[in-house]
């Protein structure tokens, strides 16, 4: 900012020093002092004309700024987008991605964007079906199949599971799930046994029915 004032001050400055110098040939005597200089320079510096020229310079100056900035992007731009699909720069970013402190360093530069990313693309419909077609797929199965079999993966889950099974919410879960599993055992043989009460006292009923009946007609048959 302050090479743009200078630059919008400098052709007032050499008018100045033109109209000072003609000064000075026409009366060598009168001389100008250097505070009589500096008051003269403030003095065009308040006025308007001198204003719009500062801020002309200013504006051309950030818009030439812009364009620089504009023009670099760009250029950085292509740059970068030639050299990754360049196959001889895939080749060498395979032999630099094998240094280990490179590949560190380069997981945590987009690490932060990777997530936002994929954040992104989650609720993109045809994202989310293009990642349940690889999943689904043949071979995607297989890997997962291949994976499961090997000893570090049965390992690992086994001590997945130990370390859920020890948390108190795991356990409640648990519980729970054991209460109820219990109960829906129980309901059915419950009602069996009420239903069997039931039919035994049914047919105790009509028995005892039935010898009173018989009773009362060999009674019956006595009497005649």
């Amino acid at each position: 900012m302050r090479s743009a004032i200078i630059r919008g001050v400098m052709p007032l400055l050499a008018i100045l020093l033109l109209a000072t110098g003609c000064g000075q040939e026409q009366s060598s005597s009168n001389q100008m002092d250097y505070k009589e200089m500096k008051t003269m320079v403030v003095d065009i510096l308040k006025t308007e004309e001198a204003q719009k020229a500062i801020q002309s310079s200013q504006s051309g100056s950030m818009q030439m700024q812009s364009l620089n900035t504009q023009q670099a992007q760009e250029q950085v731009r292509l740059a970068v987008k030639d050299t990754l699909v360049s196959p001889d720069y895939q080749k060498e970013f395979e032999k630099i991605m094998k240094d280990p402190k490179f590949a560190a360093e380069f997981a945590k530069v987009i690490n932060s964007d990777n997530k936002q990313l994929h954040k992104e693309l989650i609720k993109d419909p045809t994202y989310q079906q293009a990642v349940g077609d690889v999943l689904k797929s043949p071979d995607m199965m297989k890997a997962y199949l291949d994976i499961m079999k090997t000893p570090e993966y049965r390992k690992q889950l086994m001590a997945i599971m130990k370390e859920s099974m020890n948390t108190p919410l795991f356990k409640l879960q648990v519980m729970e799930l054991l209460s109820k599993v219990v109960k829906e055992e129980l309901e059915p043989k419950q009602q069996q046994g009420s239903e069997q009460e039931g039919q035994q006292g049914q047919n105790g009923g009509q028995g005892e029915e039935g010898g009173s009946s018989g009773g009362g007609g060999g009674g019956q048959g006595g009497g005649q």
